[in-house]
């Protein structure tokens, strides 16, 4: 199996256009690298189209909402909340699970059959894994066909014993990113309890090099401030988590990770901005502007802003990152290769 070769996908888009399938456009596309913003949108617009018929039998046990494509390949797959067992034993050696990369399990919430679900060989393409606390035990038994990057928990509410669940199994200690996937961040009550909860957890973590709050429907710019406050939250990180390297929250459009540097501070930010067209990424800049307002008390000594490569940043873009970069009290915030402030 090749499936991530360019070769072999350039073959099968021939094919597919001879059959006059606009999947062979997509495919053909994505094969260039950087493409226009009208070329982008209108990959989406394929895909959008067509997506339910790319998944074949895998549309009974999956969530569309949730599952997208990457070059016309299935790429990241949610599982249904009611996806019968059957239907999940019957994808086995399914050609079209080789390309997934991550995987979102957290519907599921009985071991069986994600045990055997996850033991198909074709899915040996997977590196990221979420999964439901009640359903962990899936991952324990026969050795799993894939290695992992990330491993992600569910929040079901029982946050405080959310990484419980990995304790004893094998995989999760051999994981160097930990997750842990909130759905209820869309009120601060629930934003402080999360990282109250994380923050108690970090022992139960010693070992593990990064951990991950992935907030898929949006977060506040103060929750996502609570990460880049080490002189709050420095004491805590030294004393429970010694193995800790990356500290980080992925939200909707805006990666933010904090690493610890010499002498068990936290000195660096990088915060990654994703976005498709101009007044998607505008809305983004406005919440990272905002993020970095408030970082004042922060004792951040870097700051690397990355902005999606299609981006050029207008005047105002920078007018109003320069504006906030000043408020970091001497830290060196850099944009690319440019210095925002000192």
């Amino acid at each position: 199996m090749r499936p991530f070769e360019l070769e072999p996908r350039l073959v099968y888009a021939d094919l597919l256009a001879e059959q006059g399938d606009p999947r062979a456009e997509v495919i053909a596309l994505s094969a260039r690298g950087a493409l226009t913003l009208a070329e982008r949108r209108r990959v989406k617009a394929i895909i959008a189209d067509h997506a339910r018929r790319w998944l074949g039998p895998l549309e009974r046990i999956t969530d569309l909402a949730e599952t997208s494509f990457k070059a016309g390949f299935l790429d990241a797959l949610k599982l249904a909340f009611n996806a019968r067992a059957a239907d999940l034993l019957s994808t086995r050696d399914e050609p079209r699970l080789a390309t997934v990369r991550s995987l979102d399990t957290s519907a599921i919430r009985k071991p069986q059959p994600l045990g055997a679900f996850l033991r198909q060989p074709t899915f040996a393409s997977l590196t990221r894994l979420v999964v439901n606390p009640l359903a962990v035990e899936a991952l324990a038994g026969p050795a799993l066909p894939f290695t992992l990057e990330a491993l992600g928990v569910a929040d079901t509410g029982a946050r405080e014993r959310a990484f419980e669940a990995f304790d004893g199994v094998a995989i999760a200690r051999a994981t160097p990113r930990w997750e842990l996937v909130s759905y209820q961040l869309f009120a601060s009550v629930h934003a402080h309890a999360t990282f109250r909860s994380l923050r108690e957890q970090l022992t139960r973590c010693a070992a593990v090099p990064e951990l991950r709050l992935v907030a898929p429907y949006g977060v506040f710019e103060g929750v996502a401030t609570w990460l880049t406050l080490p002189h709050e939250h420095r004491r805590e990180l030294e004393l429970r988590w010694p193995g800790g390297e990356r500290f980080s929250i992925d939200a909707p459009g805006l990666v933010m990770t904090l690493r610890r540097g010499a002498h068990g501070a936290w000195p660096r930010l990088d915060v990654v901005v994703a976005g498709e067209g101009l007044r998607d990424v505008e809305e983004r800049l406005s919440r990272l502007a905002s993020v970095l307002v408030l970082l004042g008390p922060a004792e951040l000594d870097e700051v690397h802003l990355v902005l999606p490569v299609h981006l050029t940043p207008t005047r105002a873009h920078r007018y109003a990152l320069k504006s906030a970069a000043r408020r970091l009290r001497g830290a060196r915030v850099m944009l690319g290769d440019e210095a925002l402030a000192p």
